[in-house]
Protein backbone atom coordinates (compact mmCIF):
# COMPACT_ATOMS: atom_id res chain seq x y z
CA UNK A 1 0.00 0.00 0.00
CA UNK A 2 2.61 2.13 0.44
CA UNK A 3 4.53 1.32 -2.42
CA UNK A 4 0.85 2.36 -4.50
CA UNK A 5 0.77 5.95 -2.54
CA UNK A 6 4.27 6.57 -3.03
CA UNK A 7 3.88 6.15 -6.74
CA UNK A 8 0.93 7.85 -7.02
CA UNK A 9 2.49 10.73 -4.58
CA UNK A 10 5.32 10.64 -7.32
CA UNK A 11 2.98 10.64 -10.70
CA UNK A 12 1.94 13.81 -8.64
CA UNK A 13 4.92 15.48 -7.85
CA UNK A 14 5.91 14.75 -11.74
CA UNK A 15 2.42 16.50 -13.17
CA UNK A 16 3.14 19.37 -10.87
CA UNK A 17 6.66 19.79 -11.74
CA UNK A 18 5.34 19.45 -15.48
CA UNK A 19 2.28 22.20 -15.09
CA UNK A 20 5.50 24.29 -13.61
CA UNK A 21 7.46 24.25 -16.43
CA UNK A 22 4.48 24.65 -19.41
CA UNK A 23 3.23 27.64 -16.76
CA UNK A 24 7.00 29.26 -16.54
CA UNK A 25 7.48 28.56 -20.47
CA UNK A 26 4.17 30.59 -21.11
CA UNK A 27 5.35 33.36 -18.77
CA UNK A 28 8.66 33.37 -20.42
CA UNK A 29 7.34 33.34 -23.99
CA UNK A 30 4.86 36.06 -23.14
CA UNK A 31 7.98 38.18 -21.82
CA UNK A 32 9.46 37.57 -25.27
CA UNK A 33 6.87 39.20 -27.36
CA UNK A 34 6.08 42.16 -25.28
CA UNK A 35 9.40 42.93 -25.19
CA UNK A 36 9.66 42.26 -29.02
CA UNK A 37 6.41 44.65 -29.23
CA UNK A 38 7.60 47.64 -26.92
CA UNK A 39 10.98 47.63 -27.09
CA UNK A 40 13.12 50.22 -28.96
CA UNK A 41 16.12 48.66 -30.72
CA UNK A 42 17.73 52.07 -31.32
CA UNK A 43 19.87 52.03 -34.24
CA UNK A 44 20.88 55.30 -36.11
CA UNK A 45 18.68 56.78 -39.58
CA UNK A 46 22.36 57.20 -40.67
CA UNK A 47 22.87 53.39 -39.57
CA UNK A 48 19.75 52.05 -41.35
CA UNK A 49 21.10 53.69 -44.55
CA UNK A 50 24.24 51.78 -44.49
CA UNK A 51 22.57 48.47 -43.58
CA UNK A 52 19.71 48.64 -46.21
CA UNK A 53 22.56 49.60 -48.98
CA UNK A 54 24.82 46.84 -48.09
CA UNK A 55 23.86 44.97 -50.86
CA UNK A 56 26.44 46.93 -52.67
CA UNK A 57 29.97 47.29 -52.15
CA UNK A 58 29.26 49.48 -48.69
CA UNK A 59 28.37 46.45 -46.35
CA UNK A 60 31.75 46.95 -44.82
CA UNK A 61 30.85 50.00 -42.90
CA UNK A 62 27.60 48.68 -42.02
CA UNK A 63 28.49 45.64 -39.74
CA UNK A 64 27.14 45.36 -36.33
CA UNK A 65 28.61 42.93 -33.78
CA UNK A 66 26.99 44.23 -30.58
CA UNK A 67 24.68 41.13 -29.40
CA UNK A 68 23.04 40.16 -25.90
CA UNK A 69 21.16 37.04 -24.47
CA UNK A 70 17.80 40.06 -25.14
CA UNK A 71 18.34 40.11 -28.75
CA UNK A 72 19.43 36.14 -29.42
CA UNK A 73 16.43 35.23 -27.37
CA UNK A 74 13.95 37.47 -29.38
CA UNK A 75 15.76 36.65 -32.55
CA UNK A 76 14.80 33.27 -31.84
CA UNK A 77 11.21 33.36 -31.19
CA UNK A 78 10.67 36.58 -34.12
CA UNK A 79 12.34 34.74 -36.59
CA UNK A 80 14.00 38.48 -36.99
CA UNK A 81 17.71 39.06 -37.58
CA UNK A 82 17.91 42.33 -35.29
CA UNK A 83 21.54 42.69 -36.20
CA UNK A 84 19.94 43.09 -40.00
CA UNK A 85 17.98 46.08 -40.18
CA UNK A 86 16.77 44.71 -43.34
CA UNK A 87 15.06 41.69 -41.96
CA UNK A 88 12.39 43.03 -40.45
CA UNK A 89 11.30 44.95 -43.29
CA UNK A 90 10.04 40.93 -44.81
CA UNK A 91 8.11 40.59 -41.72
CA UNK A 92 4.17 42.05 -41.76
CA UNK A 93 4.53 43.96 -38.14
CA UNK A 94 2.23 47.30 -38.42
CA UNK A 95 3.69 50.59 -37.53
CA UNK A 96 2.24 53.60 -37.20
CA UNK A 97 1.75 55.94 -40.24
CA UNK A 98 1.76 59.89 -39.43
CA UNK A 99 -0.82 62.45 -40.62
CA UNK A 100 -0.10 63.70 -43.92
CA UNK A 101 1.80 66.86 -44.63
CA UNK A 102 0.98 68.78 -48.10
CA UNK A 103 4.47 70.27 -49.07
CA UNK A 104 2.63 73.63 -50.08
CA UNK A 105 0.76 73.71 -46.63
CA UNK A 106 1.36 76.66 -44.10
CA UNK A 107 2.69 74.80 -40.84
CA UNK A 108 5.02 76.12 -38.21
CA UNK A 109 9.12 75.32 -38.25
CA UNK A 110 7.96 73.55 -34.57
CA UNK A 111 5.20 71.58 -36.56
CA UNK A 112 7.46 70.74 -39.40
CA UNK A 113 10.04 69.38 -36.96
CA UNK A 114 8.27 67.26 -35.09
CA UNK A 115 7.13 65.15 -38.14
CA UNK A 116 10.67 64.22 -38.55
CA UNK A 117 14.22 64.21 -37.85
CA UNK A 118 17.06 65.98 -39.75
CA UNK A 119 19.64 63.39 -41.05
CA UNK A 120 23.23 63.45 -41.73
CA UNK A 121 25.26 61.91 -44.17
CA UNK A 122 25.51 58.48 -43.62
CA UNK A 123 29.36 58.24 -45.36
CA UNK A 124 31.06 61.51 -43.82
CA UNK A 125 34.71 60.51 -44.89
CA UNK A 126 33.43 59.54 -48.22
CA UNK A 127 34.88 62.33 -50.88
CA UNK A 128 32.81 63.59 -53.81
CA UNK A 129 34.78 64.19 -56.77
CA UNK A 130 33.55 66.23 -60.15
CA UNK A 131 29.72 65.84 -58.56
CA UNK A 132 27.68 66.03 -62.02
CA UNK A 133 23.93 65.67 -59.85
CA UNK A 134 22.93 67.78 -57.07
CA UNK A 135 19.81 66.01 -54.95
CA UNK A 136 18.19 67.81 -52.16
CA UNK A 137 14.75 68.09 -50.37
CA UNK A 138 13.41 71.64 -49.92
CA UNK A 139 11.24 70.22 -47.37
CA UNK A 140 13.73 67.66 -45.53
CA UNK A 141 11.26 66.46 -43.00
CA UNK A 142 8.73 64.51 -45.03
CA UNK A 143 8.67 61.55 -43.52
CA UNK A 144 7.33 57.90 -44.62
CA UNK A 145 5.34 55.35 -42.88
CA UNK A 146 7.24 53.75 -39.78
CA UNK A 147 5.36 50.01 -40.61
CA UNK A 148 7.81 47.86 -39.70
CA UNK A 149 10.75 49.42 -38.19
CA UNK A 150 9.32 51.29 -35.52
CA UNK A 151 11.18 48.54 -33.36
CA UNK A 152 14.77 50.26 -34.56
CA UNK A 153 13.42 53.92 -33.42
CA UNK A 154 14.06 54.54 -37.22
CA UNK A 155 12.45 57.90 -38.99
CA UNK A 156 12.07 56.99 -42.24
CA UNK A 157 11.78 60.42 -44.72
CA UNK A 158 12.62 62.56 -47.96
CA UNK A 159 16.73 62.92 -46.78
CA UNK A 160 16.97 59.12 -46.54
CA UNK A 161 15.58 58.50 -49.92
CA UNK A 162 17.86 61.41 -50.92
CA UNK A 163 21.12 59.33 -49.37
CA UNK A 164 20.35 56.18 -51.11
CA UNK A 165 19.92 58.03 -54.53
CA UNK A 166 23.02 59.13 -54.06
CA UNK A 167 24.55 55.85 -53.43
CA UNK A 168 22.60 54.30 -56.11
CA UNK A 169 23.46 56.87 -58.62
CA UNK A 170 27.08 56.58 -57.50
CA UNK A 171 27.22 52.80 -57.51
CA UNK A 172 26.49 53.35 -61.43
CA UNK A 173 28.92 55.52 -62.03
CA UNK A 174 27.47 59.10 -61.80
CA UNK A 175 29.03 61.15 -59.22
CA UNK A 176 26.49 62.72 -57.10
CA UNK A 177 26.08 64.76 -54.00
CA UNK A 178 23.59 65.30 -51.37
CA UNK A 179 22.58 68.67 -49.52
CA UNK A 180 23.71 68.55 -46.01
CA UNK A 181 22.37 71.53 -44.42
CA UNK A 182 19.86 71.78 -42.41
CA UNK A 183 17.10 74.18 -44.02
CA UNK A 184 14.98 73.88 -40.64
CA UNK A 185 17.62 75.26 -39.22
CA UNK A 186 18.31 78.01 -41.80
CA UNK A 187 15.03 79.32 -41.78
CA UNK A 188 14.76 79.63 -38.04
CA UNK A 189 18.09 81.40 -38.17
CA UNK A 190 16.65 84.10 -40.64
CA UNK A 191 13.35 84.43 -38.55
CA UNK A 192 11.68 82.66 -41.68
CA UNK A 193 8.20 80.67 -41.63
CA UNK A 194 8.05 77.15 -43.51
CA UNK A 195 6.85 78.68 -46.81
CA UNK A 196 10.36 80.26 -47.20
CA UNK A 197 11.88 76.68 -47.34
CA UNK A 198 12.56 77.25 -51.59
CA UNK A 199 14.36 80.22 -50.57
CA UNK A 200 16.92 78.72 -48.56
CA UNK A 201 17.17 75.93 -50.60
CA UNK A 202 17.73 77.94 -53.78
CA UNK A 203 20.72 79.94 -52.06
CA UNK A 204 22.25 76.44 -51.72
CA UNK A 205 21.79 75.55 -55.07
CA UNK A 206 23.66 78.24 -55.88
CA UNK A 207 26.28 77.79 -53.53
CA UNK A 208 26.66 74.49 -54.59
CA UNK A 209 26.93 75.61 -58.19
CA UNK A 210 29.49 78.16 -57.26
CA UNK A 211 31.61 75.45 -55.45
CA UNK A 212 31.22 72.79 -58.49
CA UNK A 213 31.17 73.65 -61.14
CA UNK A 214 30.86 70.07 -62.79
CA UNK A 215 27.02 70.00 -61.55
CA UNK A 216 24.31 69.64 -64.53
CA UNK A 217 21.45 67.86 -63.09
CA UNK A 218 19.63 69.10 -59.61
CA UNK A 219 17.08 66.75 -58.26
CA UNK A 220 14.85 67.56 -55.62
CA UNK A 221 12.80 64.83 -53.78
CA UNK A 222 9.69 65.23 -51.89
CA UNK A 223 7.25 63.05 -50.76
CA UNK A 224 3.27 63.71 -51.54
CA UNK A 225 0.47 63.69 -49.37
CA UNK A 226 -2.04 60.82 -50.99
CA UNK A 227 -3.12 57.80 -49.38
CA UNK A 228 -1.19 54.56 -50.10
CA UNK A 229 -3.94 53.47 -52.55
CA UNK A 230 -2.59 56.58 -54.97
CA UNK A 231 0.88 56.41 -54.25
CA UNK A 232 1.71 52.56 -54.31
CA UNK A 233 1.93 50.05 -57.83
CA UNK A 234 3.08 46.62 -58.04
CA UNK A 235 5.13 46.27 -61.07
CA UNK A 236 6.50 42.01 -61.53
CA UNK A 237 5.59 41.05 -57.96
CA UNK A 238 7.22 44.32 -55.98
CA UNK A 239 5.87 47.61 -54.37
CA UNK A 240 7.10 50.41 -55.35
CA UNK A 241 6.23 53.91 -54.07
CA UNK A 242 4.76 55.96 -57.09
CA UNK A 243 6.38 58.86 -58.67
CA UNK A 244 4.85 62.04 -59.80
CA UNK A 245 6.71 65.35 -60.93
CA UNK A 246 6.13 69.07 -60.31
CA UNK A 247 6.76 71.71 -62.85
CA UNK A 248 6.23 75.04 -62.17
CA UNK A 249 4.74 76.99 -64.99
CA UNK A 250 5.83 80.53 -63.50
CA UNK A 251 9.20 79.78 -64.20
CA UNK A 252 10.04 81.83 -67.44
CA UNK A 253 12.13 78.83 -68.78
CA UNK A 254 9.51 76.58 -67.76
CA UNK A 255 9.87 74.37 -71.09
CA UNK A 256 13.18 73.24 -71.35
CA UNK A 257 12.42 72.15 -67.38
CA UNK A 258 8.99 70.59 -68.89
CA UNK A 259 11.54 69.00 -71.85
CA UNK A 260 13.90 67.20 -69.35
CA UNK A 261 10.76 66.15 -66.85
CA UNK A 262 8.95 64.71 -70.05
CA UNK A 263 11.82 62.47 -70.94
CA UNK A 264 12.28 61.18 -67.79
CA UNK A 265 9.12 60.53 -67.28
CA UNK A 266 8.74 58.43 -70.61
CA UNK A 267 11.88 56.46 -69.47
CA UNK A 268 10.07 55.45 -66.16
CA UNK A 269 6.74 54.74 -67.82
CA UNK A 270 8.40 52.32 -70.49
CA UNK A 271 10.80 50.53 -67.62
CA UNK A 272 8.62 50.55 -65.13
CA UNK A 273 4.87 50.64 -66.25
CA UNK A 274 2.52 51.94 -63.84
CA UNK A 275 4.93 53.80 -61.62
CA UNK A 276 4.50 56.93 -62.74
CA UNK A 277 1.77 59.62 -61.98
CA UNK A 278 2.61 62.00 -64.32
CA UNK A 279 3.77 65.59 -64.79
CA UNK A 280 1.11 68.28 -62.47
CA UNK A 281 2.08 71.34 -63.56
CA UNK A 282 1.69 74.30 -60.82
CA UNK A 283 0.66 77.85 -61.25
CA UNK A 284 -1.36 80.27 -59.33
CA UNK A 285 -2.33 80.97 -56.31
CA UNK A 286 -1.17 79.49 -53.12
CA UNK A 287 1.64 77.41 -54.47
CA UNK A 288 5.18 78.38 -55.41
CA UNK A 289 4.95 78.31 -59.07
CA UNK A 290 8.73 78.01 -59.89
CA UNK A 291 10.16 75.50 -57.08
CA UNK A 292 13.94 76.73 -57.85
CA UNK A 293 13.51 75.15 -61.64
CA UNK A 294 15.21 78.94 -62.74
CA UNK A 295 18.17 78.25 -61.53
CA UNK A 296 18.53 75.38 -64.05
CA UNK A 297 17.27 73.52 -67.20
CA UNK A 298 18.01 70.34 -65.76
CA UNK A 299 16.52 71.51 -62.44
CA UNK A 300 13.42 68.79 -61.97
CA UNK A 301 11.08 68.02 -59.06
CA UNK A 302 10.17 64.78 -58.06
CA UNK A 303 7.38 63.33 -55.11
CA UNK A 304 8.38 60.10 -54.49
CA UNK A 305 5.42 58.35 -52.87
CA UNK A 306 3.13 59.14 -49.90
CA UNK A 307 2.91 59.37 -46.47
CA UNK A 308 1.52 55.58 -46.11
CA UNK A 309 4.61 53.94 -48.41
CA UNK A 310 6.98 52.38 -46.44
CA UNK A 311 10.82 53.02 -46.67
CA UNK A 312 11.29 49.58 -49.05
CA UNK A 313 9.10 50.61 -51.64
CA UNK A 314 10.72 53.72 -51.58
CA UNK A 315 14.07 51.76 -51.61
CA UNK A 316 12.57 49.77 -54.50
CA UNK A 317 11.79 53.43 -56.69
CA UNK A 318 14.64 54.89 -55.56
CA UNK A 319 16.57 52.20 -57.71
CA UNK A 320 13.97 52.67 -60.50
CA UNK A 321 15.09 56.41 -60.63
CA UNK A 322 18.49 56.08 -60.53
CA UNK A 323 18.72 53.36 -63.27
CA UNK A 324 17.01 56.28 -65.30
CA UNK A 325 18.51 59.17 -64.33
CA UNK A 326 21.73 57.55 -65.29
CA UNK A 327 20.28 56.07 -68.95
CA UNK A 328 19.48 59.40 -69.75
CA UNK A 329 22.73 61.07 -68.85
CA UNK A 330 24.68 58.79 -70.77
CA UNK A 331 22.47 59.78 -74.18
CA UNK A 332 22.75 63.13 -73.14
CA UNK A 333 26.06 63.91 -71.59
CA UNK A 334 28.24 62.56 -74.11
Amino acid sequence: MKQMKLKKNKKKSSKKKWYIFLLCTAMVLTFCYEAMMHLEFNISNEEFIRRLLQDGNHHNNSVQTSNNVLTEVLQFFSGINFQDATSILQKNYQGLTDLSVDSDQQISLEDASKLSEYIENPYPDKVTTDPLVYIYNTHQLEQYSKSNIESYNVTPNVMMASYILKEKLNDLGISSLVEEQNVTELLQMNNWNYASSYKVTKMLMEDAKEKNPTLKYFVDLHRDSVTKGISTAEINGKNYAKIMFIVGLENPDYEKNLAITNDINERLKKKYPGISRGIYKKEGKGVNGVYNQDVSPNAILIECGGYENTIEEVLNTIEAIAQVLADYIGDNNG
